[in-house]
């Protein structure tokens, strides 16, 4: 296999990997944007399900670290194409590299990212207040549940940090393909080119 031929085979794969990651990005915002309420409604609402509201904190923290890893993956393969790939045909600028020219170009994609973001984190907050609340209740019926609010509580505490912490490591590598050096030398010589 020649270099062209391999490069063409990369590109393919790493084409239909994006598609992939598109999907399933598409299924966990739609998790999380309709399963998130519905569950909640279901444990506040039915008799049998009270008990599945300290368990919904856990759930959305997991769909926003799903939709960060996701969001990286097709940033890496966007900047796997544009360093690796694009510079090897021949054709300049290639998408990836044509998109990185201006940070308008990417602008959407950021805003985008961002409401989903700060949507998750909504009802990662919210959903703590339910479960808190609900186990409260339990608290005034049996004390035996004063453990598992306190531990409760700690845990989203941990998790609320940690997802915030996760977000604001990885925020240029899922919004971007520029790396650090690239985006340092854009603001160090005010110049929008890649």
């Amino acid at each position: 296999m020649d270099k062209k031929e391999f490069l063409r085979e990369q590109f393919i794969t790493l084409r239909d990997e994006a598609k992939a990651t598109k999907a399933r990005l598409f299924w966990i915002l739609a998790l999380g944007l309709f399963g998130v309420p519905l569950i909640t409604y279901l444990a506040e609402n039915a008799e049998r399900c009270q008990f599945l509201s300290p368990m919904i904190p856990y759930l959305v923290i997991v769909l926003l670290v799903m939709f960060l890893a996701e969001q990286n993956a097709l940033m890496r393969a966007g900047r796997y194409v544009r360093e690796q790939i694009e510079p090897n045909v021949g054709h300049s600028p290639g998408w990836e590299a044509w998109l990185e020219t201006s940070p308008m170009l990417r602008l959407m994609d950021k805003h985008l990212f961002a409401v989903f973001t700060l949507v998750f984190f909504a009802y990662y907050f919210m959903s703590i207040g339910f479960a808190i609340q609900t186990l409260w209740s339990e608290v005034g019926r049996d004390s035996a549940f004063v453990g598992w609010l306190i531990g409760a509580a700690v845990t989203y505490a941990i998790g609320g940090v940690w997802g915030v912490f996760t977000l604001l490591h990885h925020w240029r590598t899922v919004t971007t393909t520029r790396g650090e050096n690239e985006e340092k030398g854009q603001r160090d010589t005010g110049s929008c080119g890649s």
